[in-house]
């Protein structure tokens, strides 16, 4: 189970950290209260925090109160770490929402007890969520082939498990649609394009396996199962990539895309949350693959069953399609990925926002976004690929896949190889766009955050022309 630990004393982050590892937690840190309220506002946000009460930028307590305004919020167990002992301090914890309070100095313990209800929680919690949905328990057998683990991972769609299969003895991802769709299109079309997902053959696209329908109705496809770092993950570890390691990944998924597309199926939702990178020892960059096909429709289905729905993440998405003009098409991948492109580089999302009338105006009439200007050892070709591939009129932008990853290719050949990536790296952390409000000690648009909910980072249906 993921956990975060936050703490501005790094002595006591190493020990929290160390602890936890041992404990077979997996661990993510934050250094201060504005760092931990970025890992927390996320949907994939750790079940399980950690947290020191008074952190700079932001106090525990107030990263606390944010997250409870999350449409996940709730689902997050927080123990509260502090040296106050005061039986007021404990009861304004608790009214923070803080689900457990430890003093230090800790005992490990104690720590580790404290944790266990957590993880308690947790678990009374996705079984009560399973029993709601019908979802298989762990340990049964899907379909006479698949044994189910455990739940790594829910979305507003699907729920995905690892699984093993029983005749061959390996591990396999099985994502199951929610029974509450059953009346979507959504719905009606999953088995035609699980068929035609696994129809793609290239190394670039996770493999399906299979599908089928369980005991509750629910559709279900089985997937290779991936042990690598998604590109998103990566970037929030690492900051900003080098260009010839972004490079090598535009490369690898302009060849799924071009597969894909070659096919008459269209992706959707690039995204550097949908590209895995696996190591791979005859790649020094690895491996990169496109996950996640369950929004990927056909060309012509898609033209005809949407119904003036647009589905995929805001701000991966071209103008048209984010206003409903067109059916999704090979340019809205090409633009996702081009976007990606451009977080990988700077660290930044390029069309970003705190509402969804936010987004479509940073996507739709804003000045399009400057790579130097976040990253300034990037050189101007990168630049000007980038106001290419998300040109505002689409017949101005890169008409294929094998040409826009050409050119991202010559435009990388430019950068310096010995300029000082962990500098800019540092220097472009401090440029993100949840930078702390100073006058107000709270991240900036908190504010719209507490009013009107925050913009999920995928969202499943955005909205119907005219209804923002």
């Amino acid at each position: 189970m993921r956990v975060l630990a936050a703490d501005d004393d790094q002595g006591i982050l190493n020990v929290l950290e160390r602890c936890l590892k041992t404990w077979g937690y997996e661990v993510t840190t934050a250094h201060d209260g504005v760092e931990a309220w970025r890992v927390l506002k996320g949907e994939d946000a750790p079940r399980i925090v950690v947290m020191d009460w008074d952190m700079p930028g932001l106090a525990g307590l107030e990263v606390c109160r944010l997250l409870r305004t999350t449409p996940h919020g709730e689902e997050v167990y927080v123990v509260m770490l502090t040296g106050r002992q005061e039986k007021a301090d404990l009861i304004e914890a608790l009214e923070a929402g803080a689900d457990d309070f430890l003093s230090k100095p800790f005992h490990p313990r104690e720590l580790q007890l404290r944790l266990a209800k957590g993880v308690t929680f947790q678990a009374s919690r996705l079984a009560t969520q399973s029993a709601a949905r019908g979802a298989p328990p762990s340990g049964s057998t899907l379909g006479g082939k698949y044994r189910l683990e455990r739940q790594i991972a829910e979305g507003g769609m699907a729920s995905v498990w690892i699984g093993v299969h029983l005749s061959l003895g390996i591990n396999v991802a099985i994502k199951f649609m929610k029974p509450g769709l059953a009346e979507t299109p959504d719905y009606a079309s999953f088995e035609r394009e699980a068929r035609a997902a696994a129809q793609l053959r290239t190394e670039h696209i996770v493999r399906v396996y299979d599908h089928g329908v369980a005991h509750d109705g629910a559709p279900y496809l089985v997937m290779e199962y991936l042990a690598g770092e998604s590109v998103g993950d990566r970037i929030d570890r690492v900051g900003p990539l080098p260009p010839a390691e972004v490079a090598s990944m535009v490369d690898q998924i302009a060849r799924a895309l071009a597969e894909a597309h070659t096919r008459g199926i269209i992706h959707r939702d690039v995204k550097p949350e949908n590209i895995l990178i696996v190591d791979d020892p005859d790649r020094p960059h690895g491996c990169a693959k496109l996950v996640d096909f369950g929004l990927a429709r056909s060309r012509m289905n898609a033209a005809t069953t949407e119904g003036g729905l647009i589905s995929g993440t805001p701000s991966y998405m071209t103008p048209e399609h984010l206003r409903a003009q067109v059916p999704p098409n090979p340019a809205l991948d090409l633009w996702g990925l081009a976007a990606t492109a451009f977080t990988a580089l700077t660290g930044a999302v390029p069309f970003d926002g705190e509402t969804l009338s936010e987004i479509m105006k940073s996507v739709c009439v804003a000045p399009l976004p400057v790579p130097s200007s976040l990253n300034p050892a990037l050189p101007p070709e990168v630049d000007a690929w980038f106001a290419r591939a998300c040109a505002r009129a689409p017949k101005d932008r890169f008409q294929t896949p094998a040409e826009l990853t050409a050119s991202f290719a010559a435009a990388c050949a430019a950068f310096p190889r010995t300029s000082g990536h962990a500098a800019i790296t540092k220097r472009v952390r401090g440029l993100a766009p949840t930078e702390p409000d100073s006058s107000r000690g709270i991240p900036a648009g908190a504010a719209s955050v507490q009013e009107s909910g925050p913009v999920p980072r995928s969202l499943d249906t955005v909205g119907r022309t005219g209804s923002q």
